[in-house]
């Protein structure tokens, strides 16, 4: 039997209570103990008490912009994502993100910045009007220890109605015996009555252009850098760095050149573990996504890469018109060869 929270209508319910259901499915299995953990605002795969992966929907309404995962861990803990980081608290894991829609920033931060800047004793300066706000959540958490979500979200000026409405369907797939996981991704943007220019910071050789702009879509910030010793990102058109850099300088931008706004119809990230363990993540662009093989957004590394759809310039989506995505992101222990992400794209393209 699957076990179906309505989050919404079940908020409140959790929240009076403090409910956290743990035991919905579990197997015990190849030295594994997987349970799910079920809040208002989440659910997650555990390993023993260890986090697999979490997905935070936000459906309680007490957090506020876009959803995210985090912790998203390979089957042996080694965990792959940050939050809150200190040079940019407002990113959030494994999240889709706009930056401006209509000229309105705000969509890549959050409106209460403010009181986050509090808590995190940070003075990290930008302007965020824009809201992403989750009106519906419905969570599908199965016995097979797969889960599917879906969202609905509008994106607006505050106190202004929807310039964007986007419909997000998510499925994470049963754990493989190699411990590999992946996330099926399928998000529908209809733009509102007005249309919706979709935009990004210029880059480099535009008017006021910046070495760091040109990011929007899906982004995926690293683990704290004290969690890994080296790094490796490749793409599916050949080209692999790997570093043990720990900040961004001058010389990671300049190796990482081969790879920064360069088409890909995949990109893998390896992380080599300060416990010596290694972990990564291959995130897919679908081929009818918008402008595939999209650019990716890679000089930021070691902090974080992006699927950047809107990096060589912005998109108008004309009032009442659809633009859809999906993607699929792999979980691995160990690094993955070429050939073997090839296998998976292939299935993946073929969708």
């Amino acid at each position: 039997m699957n076990h179906k929270i309505h989050t919404n209508l079940w908020a409140a319910v959790f929240f009076l209570y403090g409910f956290t259901a743990s035991n919905a499915a579990d197997e015990t299995k190849g030295g594994r103990h997987l349970s799910w953990q079920e809040t208002p605002a989440s659910l997650a795969l555990l390993n023993g008490e260890r986090v697999v992966w979490q997905f935070n929907h936000l459906g309680d309404g007490k957090e506020k912009g876009c959803p995210y995962f985090h912790p998203l861990a390979t089957m042996d803990g080694s965990v792959l994502t940050d939050l809150h980081p200190s040079d940019h608290p407002h990113h959030r894991g494994l999240r889709f993100a706009w930056k401006k829609i209509n000229g309105v920033e705000g969509y890549w931060h959050w409106p209460e910045w403010s009181e986050v800047q509090k808590k995190l004793k940070t003075d990290y300066p930008y302007e965020a009007d824009g809201h992403s706000d989750v009106t519906a959540v419905k969570v599908t958490a199965n016995d097979d220890l797969s889960a599917r979500f879906e969202l609905e979200m509008n994106y607006h000026p505050p106190g202004k109605a929807a310039d964007v409405i986007e419909k997000r369907s998510i499925e994470v797939s049963t754990p493989a015996k190699d411990g590999s996981y992946q996330i099926s991704w399928h998000s529908v943007f209809t733009a509102g009555p007005g249309g919706a220019v979709l935009d990004r910071t210029p880059i480099q050789g535009e008017e006021d252009g910046k070495w760091f702009g040109g990011y929007a879509g899906l982004q995926f910030r690293l683990a704290s850098h004290d969690d890994f010793t080296a790094w490796t990102i490749s793409n599916s058109e050949g080209t692999s760095v790997t570093s043990k850099a720990k900040n961004i300088s001058a010389e990671t931008r300049e190796i990482l050149a081969p790879l920064h706004g360069k088409p890909a119809s995949w990109v893998d990230l390896t992380l080599d573990m300060t416990d010596g363990k290694t972990g990564g993540v291959t995130i897919m662009d679908h081929p009818a996504n918008l402008r595939h093989p999209s650019p990716w957004h890679i000089a930021a590394m070691p902090h974080e890469f992006h699927q950047a759809p809107l990096f060589s310039g912005p998109f108008t989506l004309e009032a009442g018109k659809n633009l859809s995505f999906r993607f699929r992101i792999l979980v691995h222990s160990g690094p993955l060869r070429e050939q073997e992400v090839n296998k998976h794209w292939k299935g993946f393209k073929a969708e």
